[in-house]
């Protein structure tokens, strides 16, 4: 089966440091990737430049989707404060959701930034694929609770995700592969191979003390 996207040999340097190393990667049709690592570690800069917004100093990135068929969310900071909300749910869905609410984006709480955020964009059908960068920050029980069972639903519609967050509990069940981020190496395991039984938080933590390179 063709992927959605596919990266390979990336690798990605800031004048003398390098960021990522070689990186391959490829999203299949339907599949939740989770991506986990340290802060800096990279994460950010790999996710921006599978969505072709940041150029890699090696390697391409191939995208076997449509134009337009593959959708992100950074965070809650990304919105813009003046947009209303109304304006922003119906641009960003493509029309495909709607509210009332005449609020600036700047006067919703954290929170419900998020949840705005992560909304409109799940609002589109048919989308390929969807890159999520620390989807559940800020996040309270019910949005959480949200926003995982989305995101089996949309899987189950055809929708492939990949998923970057230090929230291990919340992504350990969710994901059919991980992807382990450090030193510039991105080490990828089927969930079969992180734990016997259900990938609990515990079993990506251990997981990724084990391909960490010891200083």
């Amino acid at each position: 089966m063709k992927p959605v996207l596919e990266a390979r040999g990336i690798g990605k340097s800031y004048g003398p440091r390098a960021v990522l190393s070689d990186v391959d990667f490829a999203l299949a049709p339907s599949e939740t990737v989770g991506l986990i690592g340290p802060n800096g570690a990279g994460k950010t800069t790999l996710l921006r430049i599978l969505l072709g917004l940041v150029q890699p100093s090696r390697g391409r990135v191939v995208s076997f989707a449509a134009g337009g068929a593959i959708e992100h969310f950074g965070g809650a900071h990304t919105l813009p404060p003046h947009v209303r909300v109304r304006t922003w749910t119906r641009l960003v869905s493509r029309g495909e959701a709607s509210c009332d609410d005449r609020r600036p984006i700047r006067e919703l709480s954290r929170g419900s930034r998020q949840l705005l955020g992560l909304a409109t964009v799940l609002a589109r059908g048919s989308l390929a694929a969807v890159l999520l960068d620390e989807p559940w920050e800020g996040l309270d029980p019910d949005g959480a609770r949200w926003l995982s069972e989305t995101v089996r639903r949309r899987k189950g519609e055809g929708c492939a995700f990949v998923l970057s967050s230090h929230r291990l509990h919340d992504l350990a069940g969710l994901c059919e592969r991980y992807a382990f981020l450090a030193d510039g190496r991105l080490e990828v395991r089927e969930a079969a191979d992180v734990a016997r039984g259900p990938v609990r938080g515990e079993d990506l933590l251990r997981a990724f003390d084990s391909i960490r390179v010891p200083p």
